[in-house]
């Protein structure tokens, strides 16, 4: 089935009319049951420069088929997600779901994504019936400044001080997300990333799966290019040159229920880049600070060097330095 454009380009979004991002958050996600267990997407946005569709919006449908096929109280507990080919934003993508298994405490459930009969992604995703438990710990959130005290993701762009953004803030305004970065103090290049992020508009009607669905979107953004930090070839003056960056795989845990429409840190770092691939790891909490889900992801990362000397940037793990765990 073909789709003459993607819808997303073509929204025109006041970033205060919450009724429209409503809409447009659940058109993000909109499925249409083609098949049993088969459903095709109704929208897809491919980012400025991008090979194909946005990978957060390919993992987020998929994650919204597997739960079309679970019945309450499942959710969601862990998914993970490989990219096996770039996705066009020209053709609608069909997610066909296959009921793995189906137990009292887990049900498993696999996800194929497929254009034109070619499979482009699949992931693997595992439902757990909610459950009380004694063991529970976490590390403790990093104090950062709250987003009320933080500019926005196009402001930033608008500003000219949002270094690397390849994106125009007219086309930032109309993504179901809101972004406010954290700034960072740290010249040394440290593979750290921070940002605020929450879905646009109310979602309190809509169930918990949806609320997983909108964070699988957004958790997407900004992860896989942690693992460029030390390189700072955005700056003129850095020697590296970024030639490809692409997702290979992308694993969600989610640990606690929340709300994808209230205001969620995103802390990301990257402990390993080597071989052609990008490695970055990322925690995800509330405003209370609970971590309510975490993330990993892999990604091809090439560049070129204009230098001769090719020495692995070397950085201590900050957690494992101070307990604190503060930016």
């Amino acid at each position: 089935i073909m789709s003459d454009k993607s819808t997303n380009g073509d929204v025109s979004l006041s970033m205060d009319d919450s009724s429209n991002t409503m809409r447009f958050n659940e058109r993000t996600l909109e499925l249409q049951e083609v098949g049993p267990d088969t459903y095709l997407s109704v929208d897809l946005w491919r980012p400025k420069g991008n090979r194909g569709v946005f990978g957060g919006q390919v993992i987020g449908q998929a994650l919204s088929a597997a739960a079309k096929t679970v019945e309450s109280p499942f959710r969601c507990n862990s998914l993970h997600c490989y990219f096996l080919a770039a996705g066009s934003n020209t053709e609608m993508i069909a997610y066909e779901v296959r009921r793995v298994r189906q137990g009292a405490s887990y049900c498993s459930r696999l996800v194929v994504a497929k254009q034109s009969g070619r499979v482009i992604f699949m992931a693997t995703v595992s439902f757990q019936r909610p459950e009380p438990s004694v063991l529970s710990h976490q590390y403790v959130m990093p104090e950062v400044p709250p987003p009320e005290d933080l500019v926005s993701r196009e402001e930033l762009i608008m500003r000219g001080e949002s270094e690397g953004d390849m994106f125009k803030a007219s086309e930032v305004s109309t993504l179901p997300v809101e972004t406010r970065p954290v700034p960072s103090k740290d010249k040394n290049g440290l593979p750290l990333n921070a940002i605020w992020l929450r879905s646009r508009g109310d979602m309190s009607e809509l169930g918990h799966c949806h609320h997983q669905s909108m964070l699988a979107y957004a958790s997407d953004f900004a992860l896989i290019s942690t693992a460029l930090k030390p390189f700072n070839m955005y700056k003129r003056e850095s020697k590296y040159k970024l030639s490809m960056l692409v997702s290979l795989d992308h694993t969600i845990w989610f640990h606690e229920p929340f709300r994808a429409d209230e205001w969620l840190l995103y802390v990301m770092e990257s402990p390993r880049t080597a071989s052609g691939r990008g490695l970055a790891f990322g925690r995800i909490y509330n405003r209370q600070g609970v971590l309510v889900a975490s993330t990993a992801q892999e990604g091809v990362a090439r560049g070129v060097n204009k230098d001769s000397d090719h020495t692995t940037l070397e950085f201590v793990h900050s957690v494992s330095k101070k307990q604190d765990a503060k930016l």
